[in-house]
């Protein structure tokens, strides 16, 4: 656990993000620098609009710029949640993360407290082997967001530095990435101030929309694995009162008391997924949107260009990057669904074996968990599966539009 919020803290701290610290969370320094980014994100967003205006006769140009427009618009975004939800997030963290809120459970508690045997031990095991797995994954997919992001921003400086050199013209100002400038680049050391822009620009994206995306991965996963925690003391329900109990008579009052912590902590779970949701919807909203557009902006770009070309490249790694993000959210989206169906049905496994006391409490539980707890956007929409299959196939439909505007 220690290992992941070191990595993340680490890597949000460049963008000024500093709700990983533990110990200067409220820092006045960090969150200038925040709202700095957040200033110089915007600006971004301005002028790399103000270019897609202003060539929107000229398709390829267009085209091109609406790559980088999509882009911009996903970090500002992240940029906007991260510092307008702030202390949000810091709360978050707390109630999973920097603590396992699993403890708040007296089950657990003993389990992990106790040297003990039988499906004891199996639940013992399963707490601490899946808080490293998840913690893990986490950590591994944050490091591999930035990797595949930095590969993409090298392309693209890169190619613009080699049209450079190769035209052997000093007065052709080639710039990374297509944005409107409010001034000349006829001087010099004015294109090179604003090819440091867009090369602080770039870090920023590899920076603020890995950073958010992982964060939410990180606190959704935490519900996953209490999730399954749970599923596994219901199903076998019965046989852990009576190993606590020593086979006492007594094991069916045992097993309404596990029942209680469950179902309690189901609760927490609902509502902080809830809370979750309210805060990220926005993004999530933008994410899936701006992603189609970009696309299929990718893949008119690629279809029109020379498929080995080294210019081409950018846009490949482009058009995966964000097909991967998007695949990502409704992977997770799915997998809280998935978990969610199989809690249901362990609520009432076997409910026949206890008394009307432990009977009535599955029923209301089943209540409780009868409409899941979903990820969705201003709910309506649940981010799932289906989800991803509807993005895809829109954004192939956007791409034969322009394709056969550009064909006609």
């Amino acid at each position: 656990m220690d290992e992941t919020v070191q990595t993340f803290n680490r890597v949000l701290r460049f963008a000024g993000i500093s709700f990983f610290s533990k110990t200067n969370q409220l820092s006045k320094r960090w969150l200038i620098f925040q709202i700095s980014n957040y200033i110089h994100g915007f600006i971004t967003v301005v002028f790399t609009s103000a270019f897609v205006i202003l060539h929107f006769n000229n398709m390829l140009l267009c085209i091109q710029g609406a790559c980088i427009w999509t882009t911009g618009v996903i970090m500002f975004t992240s940029l906007s949640v991260c510092l307008l939800f702030r202390r949000k997030f810091q709360i978050f963290l707390k109630e999973m993360v920097f603590k396992d809120s699993l403890l708040d459970m007296p089950l657990i508690v003993h389990v992990l407290e106790s040297n003990c045997t039988g499906l004891l031990k199996d639940l013992k095991d399963l707490v601490k082997e899946s808080e490293e797995k998840f913690f893990r994954f986490a950590r591994i997919l944050l490091k591999t967001y930035i990797i595949i992001g930095g590969v993409c921003v090298t392309l693209y400086l890169c190619c613009a530095i080699y049209q450079m050199i190769k035209s052997k013209d000093n007065t052709l100002r080639l710039l990374a990435f297509d944005m409107w400038f409010p001034w000349s680049l006829e001087n010099f050391y004015v294109y090179v101030a604003s090819f440091v822009f867009q090369a602080y620009s770039s870090y920023l994206c590899c920076i603020a929309n890995p950073g958010l995306q992982s964060t939410i991965i990180l606190l959704v996963s935490q519900t996953i694995r209490q999730l399954k925690i749970i599923t596994f003391i219901l199903e076998n329900l019965n046989e852990l009162s009576i190993q606590l109990t020593d086979n006492k008579d007594n094991w069916q009052y045992c097993c309404t008391e596990i029942l209680s912590q469950c179902f309690k902590r189901y609760v927490k779970l609902k509502r902080f997924i809830n809370r979750l949701n309210s805060v990220c919807q926005l993004f999530y909203l933008t994410l899936i949107l701006v992603a189609l557009m970009l696309v299929g902006m990718c893949s008119v770009k690629i279809a029109i260009s020379n498929k080995l070309a080294a210019d081409t490249m950018k846009y490949y790694v482009h058009n995966l990057y964000f097909i991967l993000t998007v695949l990502m959210i409704c992977l997770l989206g799915q997998q809280v669904e998935n978990e969610c169906e199989n809690f249901e049905l362990a609520v009432t496994e076997k409910w026949y074996l206890f008394d009307k006391k432990h009977i009535k409490g599955v029923l209301i539980f089943k209540m409780a968990v009868s409409k899941g707890m979903p990820m969705y956007i201003f709910g309506s929409i649940t981010i799932s599966l289906p989800t991803f299959t509807w993005f895809i196939k829109t954004g192939m439909s956007f791409f034969a539009l322009v394709m056969s505007v550009l064909e006609g």
